[in-house]
């Protein structure tokens, strides 16, 4: 089965991984767009451009739930392509957005195309592997994210100094085209790689008893189980009557709201002093440190099978960062508390993604609602995060910087009674086992 599991990450994290680079690129290039001019081409005020950016969420928030219930039914590897091919082809669409109504519509679409594939990759990685195993995976893809933005400040940085107002365009229109051409070609190769759901299509690269193997492995780790569908009610049911679904959610809202600096970013770089493509090349370096430490936490998590210290440590780094970036005018240790926010907010996530996989075993389609639910209500932030960094309180964001510490505090404080209380259940099992020896599920801690 070694070769077999081999096998799985070379086709499915591989892919996922490439698949979220591009995913995340089309979702936040709007910030370096706005560096190369699009605010002020298409005439947005401050609270226009923020409204462009948190409207995206709007049209992902409202798919998820609806999405991950589909993905339930349908075979993952058409599915996910196509939603792939669709958002790809209105990001490159936002090069020809000439108003606030027009960036309005098209962000608004992306945000409703994009729905299906986080949640439902992370409903993919859950059903191919232990939940001892999800963290690291979760943490490859997700570092897709640091190496969008790290590259994506590199290639705008590219774009915008080199082919402006070529063809008559601007630079940040190039921007989109480039993007979304590459992402629609994304989505045709990920026709190729993704898999469906062990035994549930006819997309594998696995034999029959090799998937018979893989389903074996995974149901062994959860007292013999198979990870098998229920109705939507029964698992509409479940989900929302589980108190451990609802302080998942309390611990992403805290998270996700600690990394809303990310659509600001280049902007906040820029109050260092330095010029426009160089303030997107200084995005860079803080982002591949933040890949490094993210997967750093993750392969951790797997090696200790700790959750809730792995995820309170990066956010009280994250409020570190923060103070340091609003209460000091020294270029050096703004820059370097750039590093701790990056750090801090992406190092958490990945456990908290995995965290949800192990604390929501069975059944498949109530831990599809559970990642739609938490990753829905979680990315709430990023719509009134939006409104965190005007660019009146440049340079030094006070309000964005005590908002982002507070939200992170707010995390370490609902992981750590989460933690607590997942202690508390796995004793309560123990004694349990202890007087009638039936084996009992443990919650990672």
């Amino acid at each position: 089965m070694v070769l077999s599991r081999l096998e799985i990450d070379l086709h499915l994290i591989t892919a996922l991984f490439g698949i979220f680079i591009f995913n995340i690129l089309d979702r936040s290039n709007i910030a370096s767009a706005r560096l190369g001019g699009l605010q002020k081409d298409l005439n947005l005020t401050d609270t226009q451009y923020q409204t462009a950016v948190s409207i995206m969420f709007v049209g992902y928030l409202l798919g998820q739930i609806p999405s991950n219930l589909i993905l339930t039914k349908v075979n993952p590897s058409l599915y996910l392509p196509c939603a792939i091919i669709v958002w790809g082809g209105l990001s490159l669409s936002t090069a020809g957005v000439k108003s606030f109504a027009g960036i309005f519509a098209v962000r608004f679409l992306i945000g409703f195309a994009e729905s299906p594939f986080f949640a439902g990759a992370l409903l993919l990685i859950s059903s191919w592997y232990k939940s001892s195993e999800i963290a690291p995976r979760v943490a490859l893809m997700y570092c897709g994210n640091t190496i969008a933005n790290g590259f994506g400040g590199v290639l705008a940085a590219g774009v915008l100094s080199g082919i402006t107002e070529a063809g008559g365009l601007a630079g940040w229109r190039w921007l989109y085209i480039i993007e979304g051409s590459g992402t629609m070609v994304v989505g045709l190769v990920a026709f190729l790689l993704l898999p469906d759901f062990p035994r549930s299509g006819k997309k594998t690269w696995l034999t029959e008893q090799e998937q018979r193997l893989a389903e074996w492995r995974i149901a062994s780790s959860v007292n013999g189980e198979l990870d098998e569908t229920s109705s939507i009610k029964q698992g509409l049911l479940d989900t929302f009557t589980d108190i451990k679904v609802w302080a998942l959610v309390c611990v992403q809202v805290c998270l996700l709201s600690s990394q809303t600096w990310t659509y600001f970013f280049p902007s906040i770089v820029e109050t260092l002093g330095y010029g426009k493509i160089q303030s997107l090349l200084l995005t860079s370096p803080v982002y591949v440190f933040g890949f490094f430490t993210s997967l750093g936490n993750s392969l951790i998590a797997q090696r200790t099978g700790r959750r809730a210290v792995l995820v309170m440590w990066p956010l009280t780094l994250a409020i570190v960062g923060n103070v340091m970036v609003i209460a000091s005018h020294a270029t050096a240790v703004r820059y370097t508390g750039m590093f701790l926010m990056c750090a801090g907010s992406f190092s958490a996530f990945n456990v908290l993604e995995a965290w949800v996989g192990s604390m929501i075993p069975r059944t498949r389609t109530k831990r599809a609602i559970t990642y739609a639910l938490v990753n829905m209500l979680g990315n709430l932030s990023n719509i009134y995060g939006a409104y965190f960094f005007p660019s009146t309180d440049a340079p030094q964001y006070v309000g964005g910087g005590i908002a982002l510490s507070a939200f992170a505090l707010g995390g370490v404080v609902f992981a750590a009674a989460l933690g607590l209380w997942l202690k508390r259940e796995n004793k309560k099992a123990e004694k349990a086992e202890e007087l009638d020896g039936v084996v009992r599920y443990r919650y990672l801690v």
